[in-house]
């Protein structure tokens, strides 16, 4: 065992939102190391979206101009489709105030790129690659530090402070034995990156029939990024069949798709995306707290993975500045930060299941009052502009109920 090294802050997880966390604290002075298991970071064939709230933090933060010149997609619009062709409804980012009337879609390793570079600048922030987390030190009930694994040598690392960022299925989570609900979605997703070819100049686009979904999502002025849903016990099915007959579905709900899926050779080029999510009794504990997916993963319906991280962030770094400066990272001093982002999060994560369960249905009447509540955002402007400031992370509010008979009569 290595002996013990002493930091303000053990970060466990270098995910988007505990980049962010080590970017704002170690811009204050504070010393930070940041924990990755990984020591070669990969990336699945896959896009994500940076909503405007995003953009806005990134803005702040003075990230957005590096970003913006990375070639991501500045969507304005996202168009729904009934998997027959037929339109259904546009949702208009242009409808938000500038300078945030858009969303960027991207491929992780771009943003990913971007903190990482950033962390670089910042002396006091070390990050240490390889680093498997085993358990959390302790002085009696209060955390104070972790124990890591990195080249079969174990190390203590102790700080004042530990942060959770390590995904939905947390193992720092887990040895803090907070209790909590970690739901595994029946479907996922397929997903694939694809030459964007003419046919893919306008904004994204989703596919919806009955137990059917196709997102097709320009990630960068060359390449398109595809998802397609499937069960999940359904994988290995899909993939003892022949390669050809899944490109064929996909053709079947766009014959556009032929060209760009020729450079699809095998199921080795695409990956499974499993969907999660989190609810935790609460998100502190003296000395520790989770954010980001170990705190509250929800449904990628609502777009909203690395938003609502950065969200975290944000907020956590402004709480956590004031714990230092006091001296005092007990749970009622760190609970400033879950009475301020829970109560954004629970809205979120009820419309991302309210959406599957609508939008990822085979049952008849569901797939009506999916399709009813899709044109009636696209008729009245009031629903679309609630339902586009909620997933953008502007304003975030639930339904209510004279919302919901609206939606089924547009």
């Amino acid at each position: 065992m290595i002996a013990g090294e002493k930091y303000d802050l053990v970060i466990v997880g270098g995910g988007g939102g505990g980049l962010l966390l080590a970017i704002l604290l170690g811009r204050k002075g504070l010393r930070v190391a940041l924990l990755e298991q990984k020591k070669i970071l990969t990336y699945p064939p896959r896009g994500e979206m940076i909503q405007p709230g995003g953009l806005k933090i990134l803005d702040n933060v003075g990230l957005l101009k590096g970003l913006l010149s990375c070639d991501p997609h500045q969507n304005r619009r996202v168009h729904f489709y009934q998997s027959e062709g037929n339109h259904i409804c546009t949702i208009d980012y242009q409808r938000l105030l500038p300078p945030y009337d858009y969303s960027l879609i991207l491929l992780p390793r771009i943003i990913q790129d971007l903190f990482l570079k950033e962390v670089a600048a910042c002396p006091n922030v070390e990050i240490i690659s390889g680093a498997s987390f085993q358990s959390i030190l302790r002085e009696g009930n209060a955390v104070t530090g972790v124990v890591l694994e990195q080249e079969g040598e174990r190390r203590n690392m102790y700080a004042q402070v530990v942060v959770g960022a390590d995904g939905a299925l947390s193992p720092f989570r887990s040895a803090l034995f907070i209790p909590y609900n970690l739901h595994h979605y029946q479907d996922g997703y397929l997903t694939a990156l694809l030459p964007r070819s003419q046919d893919f100049l306008e904004e994204a686009r989703y596919y919806l029939g009955k137990r059917k979904i196709l997102g097709l999502f320009p990630v960068s002025s060359q390449t398109l990024y595809l998802f397609y849903m499937i069960q999940k016990d359904q994988i290995g099915l899909m993939r003892d069949r022949p390669f050809s007959s899944f490109k064929e579905q996909l053709c079947s709900i766009n014959p556009g798709l032929e060209k760009p899926l020729m450079n699809l050779k095998c199921w080795e080029d695409t990956a499974f995306m499993p969907c999660f999510r989190v609810r935790c009794a609460r998100w502190v504990s003296d000395g520790a707290v989770l954010m980001g997916d170990a705190a509250h993963a929800m449904n990628p319906h609502v777009a909203q993975g690395r938003n609502a991280a950065m969200e975290d962030a944000v907020i956590l770094a402004d709480v956590l500045l004031d714990c230092f400066q006091k001296g005092n990272f007990s749970q009622k001093a760190l609970a400033k930060y879950e009475a301020t982002r829970r109560p954004p999060v629970t809205i979120l994560q009820r419309l991302g299941d309210e959406m599957t369960f609508f939008w990822n249905s085979g049952i008849a009447p569901l797939v009506w009052a999916r399709n009813q509540s899709l044109e009636a955002l696209h008729s009245n402007t009031t629903l679309h502009d609630k339902t586009l400031k909620t997933i953008a992370g502007i304003e975030v509010a639930s339904m209510t109920f004279w919302d919901r008979v609206l939606m089924l009569n547009p």
